[in-house]
């Protein structure tokens, strides 16, 4: 009678374990990038947003939001959390501490996974 002995089904057994592990790793690995790309997308999807929400209002009514405590998005999004923060410009850019002609604004959405995504633009009175 011809078959497998009880060591070789053992080492057969052993060596498709160690396969299964290094598989069962790759996918892993793969889907934790997977997650953590759409989650950096969602998040600079969310900041281009807010960066255009503010960017239609009249000069005088951009300013800070949320900067002491981001708000989250709720929905499909709450956990990703948003803020505009509204500063001077560089002095290398524009000498207007007072921001009355130029006013540097960033759009901040934060997420677990994907950290703190940052858009910058600068918008002037003009």
């Amino acid at each position: 009678m011809k078959g497998f002995t009880l060591i070789e089904t053992i080492i057969g057994i052993v060596v498709l374990g160690i396969i299964a592990i290094g598989l069962f790793a790759t996918f892993t690995g793969v889907f934790t990038n997977a997650a953590r790309d759409e989650a950096l997308s969602v998040a600079t999807n969310l900041a281009k947003g807010e960066l255009e929400r503010v960017m239609r209002l009249s000069f005088v009514n951009v300013l800070d939001q949320n900067r002491g405590t981001p708000a989250g998005f709720g929905g499909n999004f709450s956990n990703y959390s948003w803020q505009i923060r509204v500063d001077a410009v560089p002095v290398a850019i524009a000498n207007d501490a007072g921001m009355v002609e130029y006013k540097q604004v960033e759009s901040r959405v934060t997420n677990p996974i994907a950290g703190d995504i940052s858009l910058k633009t600068i918008i002037t009175n003009h």
